[in-house]
């Protein structure tokens, strides 16, 4: 039968009751399901000790698939197109290498590459959990129950603030740690991206030890280099190391730079970021690496652009290149020193050509990505550093054009023995600045300097600064020197300044205002350095200090450390050193020396080199 309207209503209108009471019910569910995710996601955050920051979404970081790969499948992938050696245990030739390395040709040449930000569950591949120094020195001095002992106690939330990416847009959300991770900030751990370390470095190593080359445990790319300084790099595996990309202008091939710097609670850290790209040639191929040490209460980031936001003056360097910038942005809190914020600033290496290290309150000059490239060329020496302390901005540089305004510059030869007792060590004092003598080349000269580095990117992937060294400050650079050289580096002189320092700068927080944090650490930081580099007399070569990571850290064999205080006239056993050395760097050096330069290019050898330095006014 036909239904009317009231009783076709009246179904209709039942089921709609019932709909509505399931709909109500859903709701409510839904409603509580809602609130349950809501605190699991607030709980989680809340346990979360690294966190990301916003970053462009069109240099949204990728994960490196490589690691997800097998040791078996990168093998394939990389060896498929040599066939014929995937089988044998016959030695790799170098044409064999080659097309081994060809293989990875993008993957080395992709440029920029950023670190990526770590996510929520710590499993960004290319980020690991490290220990953080101070803590590590505390734990060695008082054991477990160092968290009581030291004055102050860093709190889970200093621990927890730790952020990465192209942070133009920065994130302040802090969080505290609930110890649910095994990275948790109470118990001092840290999460911060991993040494650049392709896989293809590692399978040819691993292809050289199949064969019976004896290598070490590592990282492939350091294996695959002379295998921790074990031996000199050959010219095949140097030239390996280094992306180009094509210039903007031209299409000519450009080698890239990296620049690392090290900042804490720097207001001219952005300033100096964007003076790089401003007074570059080539702005395209420069890439810069910022551990930025701040209160983020109080501090401006180095990611701030210093005329405004993006959005009112999107020209801005830092606006323009932000895809070529990365950001570490760390608590103050947790400063023990440069040698660590310049280890994490390594850290974000990402296989350049060549690595700047300078200071975070420099003016470059006009141009100064070619000029500096053309120096380092014209030493005909792969491992040539360029190295030297910066002048003052004043009578040097005009600020407004980046044009350079004197022709002088410093040279590193004096050096003498500081402090007392546990704490005493080599330290590079104020070096004599003139104007250079020698003009078709840079000059050479005996030690490394902090303040402005320049040499190939193998230089920070052999000779990275160490983990281990907390509080250490006046001490680093005869460490990365001696590293250095021990590793067949040499230092030189640049004719030509690429950068200069703002000095007598005022009221710039430092990094001592933390010493109380972690009160003793310096000592067995400056004990592990001196043993490390054999500059701990007999006397004190029994103290306390952290013995981790060694070989990773250490000399290489390349050549003694003996030698070099045997050349430069140091004595470790007195602690003292034959001075004037500054009447021997310079033309007297460069005639000695040079000539020595082996025929490939790959450093001085010393082996061939018979000099020893006497001071030669010892009764001045």
């Amino acid at each position: 039968p036909a239904f009317d309207a009231d009783t076709n209503g009246g179904v209709n209108g039942s089921k709609r009751s019932r709909v509505r009471r399931k709909l109500k019910s859903f709701r409510k569910q839904s409603s509580l399901k809602i609130k349950n995710v809501v605190v699991v996601i607030l709980i989680t955050t809340g346990s979360i000790f690294v966190i990301g920051t916003m970053i462009a979404m069109w240099n949204f970081p990728r994960h490196n698939d490589n690691v997800l790969l097998d040791a078996a499948s990168l093998r394939a992938k990389y060896l498929q197109n040599v066939p014929t050696i995937r089988d044998t245990t016959d030695p790799l030739l170098d044409e064999d290498e080659q097309r081994i390395l060809n293989a990875a040709h993008d993957e080395l040449n992709r440029f920029p590459i950023s670190i990526g930000i770590d996510d929520m569950q710590h499993e960004n591949p290319d980020w690991e959990t490290i220990l953080h120094p101070g803590t590590e020195a505390l734990k060695m001095i008082h054991g477990e129950s160092h968290q009581q002992k030291a004055k102050k106690q860093t709190t889970p939330a200093e621990l927890a603030r730790v952020l990465s990416g192209n942070n133009l847009i920065q994130s302040n959300a802090n969080t505290n740690s609930d110890n649910s991770d095994k990275s948790g900030a109470n118990e001092g751990y840290m999460r911060v991206p991993k040494f650049w370390d392709p896989p293809v470095y590692g399978v040819i190593a691993d292809e050289r030890e199949r064969r019976g080359e004896k290598l070490s445990e590592g990282d492939g790319v350091r294996r695959y280099l002379g295998n921790f300084g074990s031996r000199l790099m050959t010219p095949s595996e140097a030239k390996s190391i280094g992306s180009r990309i094509p210039s903007k202008d031209d299409g000519e091939l450009l080698e890239t730079i990296f620049i690392a710097i090290a900042s804490y609670r720097d207001w001219q850290c952005s300033g100096t970021v964007e003076s790089a790209f401003l007074r570059a040639a080539h702005p395209e191929r420069i890439r810069v690496g910022v551990v930025d040490q701040i209160h983020f209460e109080t501090d401006e980031p180095c990611s701030k652009p210093p005329n405004g936001s993006c959005e009112e003056n999107p020209n801005q360097p830092l606006c323009l290149y932000k895809d070529q910038i990365d950001i570490l942005s760390l608590d103050a809190a947790l400063s023990v020193g440069p040698v660590f914020a310049r280890h994490l600033g390594y850290r974000l290496y990402r296989g350049e050509y060549f690595a700047v290290q300078c200071d975070a309150h420099v003016e470059f000059v006009q141009h100064w990505d070619d000029e500096i490239i053309a120096q380092w060329h014209t030493a005909k020496n792969e491992m040539a550093v360029l190295t030297a302390y910066v002048s003052g901005v004043e009578n040097h540089i005009d600020v407004k054009t980046g044009k350079r305004t004197s022709k002088a510059r410093p040279i590193m030869c004096e050096s003498d023995f500081e402090g007392s007792g546990k704490m005493k060590h080599l330290r590079h004092g104020q070096q004599p600045e003139g104007i250079p003598y020698i003009h078709d080349m840079p000059t050479i000269e005996p030690f490394w300097a902090a303040g402005f580095s320049f040499g190939r990117g193998h230089f920070i992937i052999n000779v990275p600064y160490d983990q281990h060294l907390p509080w250490i400050f006046q001490g680093e650079e005869i460490s990365i020197g001696l590293r250095g050289f021990s590793y067949g580096y040499d230092y030189y002189t640049p004719e030509k300044a690429a950068c200069y320092h703002f000095y007598e700068r005022k009221e710039i927080p430092l990094f001592w205002e933390n010493v109380e944090t972690y009160k003793g650490s310096g000592y067995l930081g400056m004990n592990r350095l001196n043993s490390i580099i054999h500059m701990q007399p007999d006397s004190e070569k029994d103290k306390q200090w952290i013995r981790i990571d060694e070989r990773k850290y250490g000399l290489g064999q390349v050549r003694d450390t003996l030698k070099f205080f045997e050349t430069f006239g140091i004595h470790v056993e007195s602690q003292t050193v034959e001075h004037h050395l500054c009447t021997f760097v310079g033309k007297p050096m460069q005639k000695k020396f040079i000539p020595y330069l082996r025929p490939d290019g790959m450093g001085i050898d010393y082996d061939k080199l018979d000099f020893k330095f006497v001071d030669p006014r010892k009764n001045d």
